[in-house]
């Protein structure tokens, strides 16, 4: 991840297990950071480090979400600003 988002390299993973029918990712890996600007919802630095934001989608965030398969294969990349409870 370092390789590929040096902004993020900071950032912890967070990495869940997914239940869904067979032939569905398996596993989850999210990582997200919020941009220097500061926040326009007032939400405390450190809750955002530790993702505990209430916001969704905010346009100061940075994130992205990996999806494997229950081999270890890469099915989905997504990148937005969308915080991945």
């Amino acid at each position: 991840m370092s390789e590929h988002q040096p902004a993020l390299k900071e950032a912890p993973l967070r990495i869940h297990l997914l239940d869904g029918p067979p032939g569905s990712p398996r596993y989850a890996v999210s990582i997200e950071q919020c941009r220097a600007n500061g926040c326009p919802y007032e939400v405390p630095p450190e809750d955002a480090a530790s993702g505990r934001c209430p916001i969704i989608d905010c346009p100061v965030r940075h994130s992205i979400r990996l999806l494997f398969d229950r081999n270890g294969k890469l099915v989905n990349a997504s990148e937005s600003g969308i915080h991945w409870g």
